[in-house]
């Protein structure tokens, strides 16, 4: 019988420019989308004229590409290597550990796969592929979240009876909500910028070697100080 998840923790990460390096879905949208479309949907995107999903509808609308081309792309992506480490540690402590991305699950699975991560939960956006076409949904949407295309916090709120202090690890703008509503937080990049304007507290990191090192001297503190 396997071992009850630990009672103290959960932890979320996300995937794009935290688990790999660089972002993977930017890499995709570059490479295949035909047109300027996707330019135009970023700086609207970027200037709020509009939400995540209604870019990245676009954007992955606009792409074409070979499944060959596609595969050939991803197998040029390179993940951190601490990824391996946070995981030993949440494994040796058995803590839940899920990866919460923007990204589509058509583009991770592979690379998951490749690098030998596929028993690990990730929930993404959907995408099928019609012939060298793309269309994109997004299951996880939040109406009451308008800005985000995949409402991260919505897989741990409402809490309910779960008492574990939520861990998020992340870098950028789809970042932002589930980090508000974590308990603690390692931030990089836009995200720790935005904490550190707002004058919120959050770990900071470069790599994810330095978070699984941090991650093991929280849960060493926390079992000492019980």
């Amino acid at each position: 019988m396997p071992k009850a998840f630990n009672t103290e923790y959960l932890l979320y990460i996300d995937f794009d420019n935290t688990i790999s390096r660089g972002d993977v879905l930017d890499s995709v949208v570059e490479k295949f989308a035909e047109g300027t479309v996707w330019q135009v949907l970023e700086n609207e995107w970027a200037s709020g004229k509009i939400g995540a999903r209604a870019c990245l509808d676009g954007q992955l609308r606009s792409i074409k590409a070979t499944s060959e081309a596609l595969a050939s792309h991803l197998d040029s992506i390179i993940i951190d290597p601490g990824f391996a480490q946070i995981l030993k540690v949440t494994h040796e402590h058995n803590i839940e550990t899920a990866i919460l991305s923007d990204n589509f699950d058509l583009i991770l699975n592979p690379i998951l796969k490749r690098f030998g991560f596929s028993h690990i939960a990730c929930y993404s956006n959907h995408l099928e592929r019609s012939g060298e076409t793309f269309i994109p949904s997004f299951p996880y949407w939040n109406k009451d979240c308008p800005g985000c295309a995949h409402c991260k916090k919505t897989h741990f709120i409402p809490r309910g009876e779960d008492v574990r202090k939520v861990i998020y690890i992340g870098d950028g703008r789809s970042d932002i909500c589930p980090s508000l509503n974590s308990d603690i937080v390692f931030a990089k990049d836009s995200l720790l910028a935005y904490f550190t304007k707002s004058g919120l507290s959050c770990i900071p990191y470069n790599d994810l070697t330095e978070v699984a090192e941090k991650l093991t001297h929280l849960i060493y503190d926390n079992i000492t100080t019980h």
